[in-house]
């Protein structure tokens, strides 16, 4: 099993939003594509980070200029330098916090028994807290790790595994080239991998067909289910001990304790960072 870190050494780890970093870099250098050279990605990827911000914000966040003396260029809005101070001062608060729990952590056990608690509940506390600042409609929320990266044209096909049931539970994710770089993923990377229910097929394991190599699919058992109309939702566990909730297409008897398969596309399986 991949060890959890601790409260202290999550806080403590630097995890750039490359997105912040684009903005970052055409304040100082005024072009995108020195940006985001200087970030270590592609220029349509940089481009790409730019809209994601603008439709975020609501706003523009960036002003371009074409041509005249200086060949064009591009510059930051009000909008834009204002995200950048809040961005900073929020990195500022959280290392401000990782210096108190780090405190906390190395705390004599005399030593005042609240703070000393927070300390050593960080082992699992960290991981949840981060884990939950992604907010989402999609039910299925899978802590991964990178296990590997395979590029194919203009899109990636990403292999996590299971960060709680290590190397049982492996999910395979199809992504644009773009979106790998501005996430940034690597192999080793912790990530959330998700998907909506409504992605998830179930069917008996009896009536299953077999799986073609890098697609997601799993034995299982149901849990729960629900029927509403000629569908049925189905909440499985996975013989790898992971939770899931999905739908069986077409009318079905299936009831708790049915042996089951699952099967969710790679299209379908959306990558996040989580910010453990």
């Amino acid at each position: 099993m991949i060890p959890q870190a601790s409260l202290a050494a999550a806080l403590a780890e630097k995890r750039s939003d490359r997105r912040i970093d684009v903005l970052r870099h055409i304040q100082d250098c005024g072009s995108i594509s020195e940006a985001a050279r200087r970030v270590g990605i592609s220029y349509k990827a940089a481009w790409q980070a730019l809209d994601t911000l603008s439709n975020l914000a609501g706003v523009e966040l960036v002003q371009r200029s074409v041509g005249g003396k200086g060949g064009g260029g591009a510059q930051l809005t009000a909008d834009a330098l204002l995200l950048l101070e809040a961005a900073d001062a929020m990195g500022h608060a959280r290392e401000q916090l990782h210096v108190q729990l780090e405190h906390a952590r190395q705390l004599p056990a005399a030593a005042d028994p609240q703070a000393r608690a927070a300390g050593q509940a960080g082992i699992s506390v960290a991981t949840t807290l981060a884990r939950l600042q992604v907010m989402t409609s999609m039910r299925n929320q899978w802590p991964c790790v990178v296990a590997q990266l395979s590029r194919s044209g203009p899109l990636v096909q990403v292999e996590l595994q299971g960060a709680d049931a290590g190397a049982q539970f492996v999910l395979h994710s199809h992504i644009t080239d773009e979106s790998a770089q501005l996430l940034g993923l690597r192999q080793g990377l912790p990530v959330l991998a998700m998907c909506k229910a409504t992605a998830v097929t179930v069917q008996a394991a009896s009536e299953a067909a077999a799986l073609a190599p890098g697609s997601n699919g799993w034995q299982g058992k149901v849990t729960r289910a629900t029927r509403g109309g000629t569908v049925q939702e189905l909440a499985v566990r996975l013989q790898s001990g992971v939770q899931l909730v999905g739908f069986s297409r077409q009318a079905s008897s299936l009831r708790a304790r049915s042996a089951v398969q699952v099967t969710v596309e790679p299209s379908a399986v959306v990558i996040a960072l989580s910010g453990e």
